[in-house]
């Protein structure tokens, strides 16, 4: 019979070892503020949402308000994560006056906000308020991931208002092989799941996005975990705050998410050459006016790239620029690379396009 050794020392140390693993998280966690480091103040509210003023860090180059309209999915916070991880930050260093919208949790009494409603009323508010806040006729609006399909919407409903339109990780065309997420969503009753919950819970949809990828963000993402928590404070932290935004998913307006999904997701409704029927108007992709620059991940898993890039050949002859960062989804929005590259790209392209 086999002895089993033990080392009593080295079972004491590696005890001890966790323990101070175990302090420093909780120590980090405590510290850590995960709601948008960056200075700003409420420019309004309308229920759950709000609209948000950055304070500018340096002399303003861009006289034009940007505004970032996230998702309705997860929070905007990504984009503020800490001061180091900051895409709102470094655009305010470029020179560029932020505002964003804010979402927040939609309550029982949202559960009946259509689609309009987001993009004619709630949207259609913050733009205005914005330009009221910047003596402003128009904004520069930068929409992201879901945000960005909200973007092109309201620039073609609302052409005058939008001088300038961004597009991050945005899913123009829905039908391409390698988009996943809309293959599952059309073995999912979004009527009945709706009907069901009145608004869809954000603990459902997070599990249906762990489901896109079970081997990478479950069992290869607790792998690396212990890597991650043994690293040095400031990796520490980042891991945490990620953690904490990814499980911070908002639930989701029930009627709001039923118009989506079948409009973009099932109908493809942005690639139909005859348009689609959006609050009493007909919509066309192709018809877009305001010069557009299309931000998309080379190795995006949730939106693949083929799906953003299907904006280039609609907009052919129009004033269309992209940059292809080599990140995956979140990479875009958060990432090393990103981050320093990004803002002044995005500063140049609006500079050039910025009226005299």
């Amino acid at each position: 019979m086999t002895r089993i050794k033990v080392d009593a020392l080295r079972i004491q140390q590696q005890a001890e070892q966790q323990q101070d693993l175990a302090r420093r998280i909780n120590s980090t966690a405590r510290s850590t503020c995960p709601h948008l480091p960056t200075p700003h103040r409420v420019l309004m509210r309308s229920g759950s949402l709000q609209l948000l003023k950055f304070e500018p860090v340096t002399e303003s180059r861009i006289k034009t308000p940007l505004l970032i309209c996230y998702a309705l999915v997860n929070r905007p916070w990504i984009l503020d994560l800490s001061p180091q991880h900051s895409m709102i930050r470094s655009l305010l260093a470029e020179g560029i006056p932020v505002y964003l919208i804010d979402w927040g949790y939609p309550g029982r009494c949202d559960r009946h906000l259509t689609l309009d409603d987001y993009l004619t009323d709630l949207l259609d508010r913050c733009v205005d308020k914005v330009c009221t806040d910047s003596d402003s006729k128009s904004v520069n609006l930068m929409g992201v991931c879901q945000g960005g399909v909200f973007s092109l919407c309201y620039s073609l409903l609302y052409p005058q208002k939008v001088l300038n339109l961004i597009t991050m990780v945005t899913p123009v065309d829905t039908s391409v092989s390698r988009f996943t997420l809309n293959r599952l969503t059309r073995e999912i009753d979004i009527k009945l799941a709706t009907q069901t919950y009145g608004n869809l819970p954000g603990l459902l949809l997070n599990e249906l996005f762990t489901a896109l990828q079970p081997m990478r963000l479950g069992l290869e993402k607790r792998l690396a975990a212990s890597r991650q928590l043994c690293a040095d404070d400031a990796t520490v932290q980042h891991y945490l705050l990620m953690e904490q935004w990814l499980q911070d998913c908002p639930d989701l307006a029930g009627e709001a998410l039923h118009d989506f999904i079948g409009l973009f997701f099932r109908d493809n409704a942005l690639m139909s050459r005859q348009g689609f029927k959006l609050a009493g108007s007909t919509l066309r992709l192709k018809t877009l006016s305001q010069p557009l620059l299309n931000i998309y991940g080379k190795r995006d898993q949730l939106v693949p790239p083929e799906a953003s890039s299907a904006l280039k050949p609609t907009l052919k002859g129009k004033d269309y620029s992209e940059i292809i960062v080599d990140a995956g989804h979140i990479g875009v929005l958060n990432g090393g690379r990103a981050l320093k590259t990004l803002p002044p790209q995005i500063r140049t392209w609006l500079q050039e396009r910025e009226p005299a």
